[in-house]
């Protein structure tokens, strides 16, 4: 049950919703300046669509889309106190921050990518370094001549499976610490197996 209290809320609530929705922009800013909930809901109503499809048609993702127009309002509601209203239509505010935000996830996206294929290009080398010394019977001997930080990077990596990460959890060290004694183990594995080379091939 309402209480007399709770239904003159709700009853002044609901009045202040119809006006707004009849409010033109200016006072619907004013509104939205004091971080009035009813005027965000009218904002909503009225530009959300335009502002998802937007964002829809320059990256043709209706799920990322959809987080990207609630990051807008978001933004919008952040940066509210600073928008002053000079007959400028509230959507083309609402269209510069999502254009801000569609080129932040590009940006994003692409750095994601270049590290996932920098990344994926760094193991690939990696492997085919190790394996073709694997060939080598002596090997484990080598390994065993690696540091002790440098021989569990080895192993964990490439016999055990592990990615970067997971190694940098079980050595308790960043990631790219782990990625810098992976790549000094790779380059004194090569030396040390081609000094055992070259001695056996003088002896």
């Amino acid at each position: 049950m309402l209480s007399s209290t709770d239904k003159h809320v709700e009853r002044n609530g609901r009045r202040a919703a119809a006006f707004l929705a009849d409010a033109g922009e200016e006072e619907l800013v004013e509104a939205a300046r004091a971080l009035d909930d009813a005027a965000w809901a009218e904002i909503y109503s009225r530009h959300a669509q335009q502002v998802y499809a937007y964002i829809n048609f320059r990256l043709n993702d209706t799920h990322t889309a959809e987080d990207l127009t609630a990051d807008v309002f978001v933004k919008a509601i952040g940066g509210i106190r600073n928008f002053a209203w000079r007959g400028t239509p509230l959507l083309a505010w609402l269209y510069r921050i999502a254009h801000n935000v569609t080129v932040d996830y590009r940006a994003a996206a692409a750095r994601r990518s270049r590290l996932r294929a920098e990344a994926a290009e760094m193991v690939v080398e990696s492997r085919d370094g190790l394996h073709a010394l694997d060939d080598r019977a002596d090997m484990l001997e080598a390994i065993r001549d690696l540091t002790d930080e440098q021989q569990q990077v080895v192993i964990l990596r490439f016999y055990r499976g592990m990615s970067t990460a997971e190694v940098a959890r079980v050595m308790d060290k960043p990631e790219g610490a782990v990625k810098a004694q992976q790549a000094r183990a790779l380059r004194s594995l090569r030396r040390i197996l081609n000094e055992d080379g070259d001695r056996e091939e003088t002896a």
